[in-house]
């Protein structure tokens, strides 16, 4: 929980730390995505990177991950619980008091903006 609030106050806080981390702390680990997800998203990243001749580190790496993830936990299963790896090579388990096991979004639905680069048609 200390890290938790020390990431929030930092500069490394973000949307996903916000959301993510607390399911993760509290065991659930729902964020309604699962690792075969990841892997396509990841692969779809990849392949992209592999056409246009980009030499990737990190997400080689990622795919390794989640393929062993995937292969020890299931294809359906939530991909926070990505964790499980390091939480069964430490012999430790990271979880934390006093996080919800869902998060909800309890803002009112609004109509979504379009981006639109400089001289395009549309």
């Amino acid at each position: 929980a200390k890290a938790y609030k020390g990431i929030a106050v930092s500069s490394g806080n973000s949307f996903v730390h916000e959301t993510e981390s607390q399911v993760i702390l509290n065991g659930s680990r729902d964020i309604n995505f699962t690792m075969d997800l990841v892997l396509k998203d990841i692969g779809l990243f990849q392949s992209m990177a592999d056409q246009a001749g980009v030499p990737l580190e990190i997400s080689p790496k990622l795919i390794d991950i989640f393929e062993d993830g995937q292969s020890r936990f299931g294809e359906r299963e939530w991909s926070p619980n990505i964790i499980r790896r390091l939480e069964e090579a430490c012999g430790a388990s990271v979880l934390a008091a006093g996080f919800p096991a869902q998060i909800v979004d309890d803002e009112p639905e609004e109509r979504g903006y379009e981006v639109r680069p400089r001289g395009s048609d549309s």
